[in-house]
């Protein structure tokens, strides 16, 4: 209300100029900061007939920004209309005084014609003054300071969910096949190292006809079969192995005959003997390791 107030009592100086049919524009006050807003009062004086527009936010303002406009009625008295808008500006240019001049268009016969009033500036308030390049000396300095990398926990958490989930998906099309890979290759390293110290026994047994290698290879081939078949075998006796595996051939023979030579002392008379057992219960870990890999195989695969 203060710019209407300030209007209707303006001197017969400031009429004089209206009457010169010359708009009048003037800052509120005389200096600004950066960034800060300013007023801007555009006032003209007309005959009553005549149209003119104030301009609105589609006007160049620099270096000003256009922030908002305040538009007044026009209002007639003694025959002389008066229309007046107040803009809110700012400005973010460095220039030390900042000029503006915003013209009414005055329309005529279709075509607009641009008043313009006398140019009106403000200056700018420098908040940190600007000091010569040489007044300051500048000390050089080229050692550079180690700075610590950084773990990025976001990518690595990231890689390592995509790596859980492409573990989980090849585990979930391959898991069987590869327990089944795996467990097949225990089964034929544990029966390859059976067979390097078992035929160790016999070699030592043709060379000394010792009844200790025949002990210790009958030992060596309970406990493999303990293992392969998952069953106490090297706790049993001569006749619970037999009957375990239903009076097969090859074993009953062969224990039998190492019976005769470790308990009947038959072993100087027989020592052929003795060595065809050594092979027959060979051959019975190599069905049985055949058999139990077998079935692994069909197990897993069904």
């Amino acid at each position: 209300m203060i710019y209407i107030f300030f209007l209707i009592f303006l001197p017969k100086t400031f009429a004089a100029k209206a009457a010169a049919q010359l708009p009048i524009g003037f800052f509120l006050q005389d200096s600004i900061k950066i960034g800060q807003l300013v007023r801007y009062t555009l006032y003209y004086k007309h005959p009553p007939g005549q149209e003119i527009i104030l301009p609105d936010s589609a006007f160049s303002f620099v270096p000003f920004e256009f922030v908002s406009k305040t538009y007044y009625p026009t209002r007639t008295q003694e025959n002389i209309s008066t229309d007046s808008a107040v803009y809110i500006l700012r400005t973010f240019d460095l220039g030390k005084i900042q000029r503006l001049q915003i013209p009414v268009l005055l329309l005529q016969n279709g075509s607009t014609t641009p008043l313009k009033p006398k140019p009106d500036s403000v200056f700018l308030q420098e908040m940190v003054p600007v000091l010569p390049s040489d007044s300051i000396p500048l000390k050089a300095n080229t050692q550079l300071l180690r700075v610590n990398a950084r773990f990025n926990y976001p990518y690595a958490l990231v890689a390592l969910g995509i790596l859980l989930l492409l573990s989980l998906g090849v585990w979930g099309v391959f898991g069987r096949r590869l327990i089944l890979n795996f467990n097949l290759y225990k089964l034929k390293n544990d029966h390859n190292a059976f067979v390097t110290r078992y035929n160790a026994h016999i070699e030592r047994f043709n060379r000394s006809q010792s009844l200790e290698n025949i002990e210790k290879a009958i030992t060596l081939w309970k406990n493999y079969l303990t293992r392969l078949e998952g069953s106490a075998i090297n706790s049993f006796t001569t006749k619970e192995i037999a009957q375990f595996y239903g009076e097969d051939e090859d074993v009953t023979t062969a224990l039998k005959l190492f019976d005769k030579a470790i308990y009947g002392n038959m072993l100087s008379d027989e020592s052929s003997e003795t060595v065809v057992a050594f092979y027959l219960l060979h051959h019975f870990a190599d069905r049985r390791y055949e058999f139990v890999k077998d079935q692994t195989r069909h197990v897993a695969l069904t």
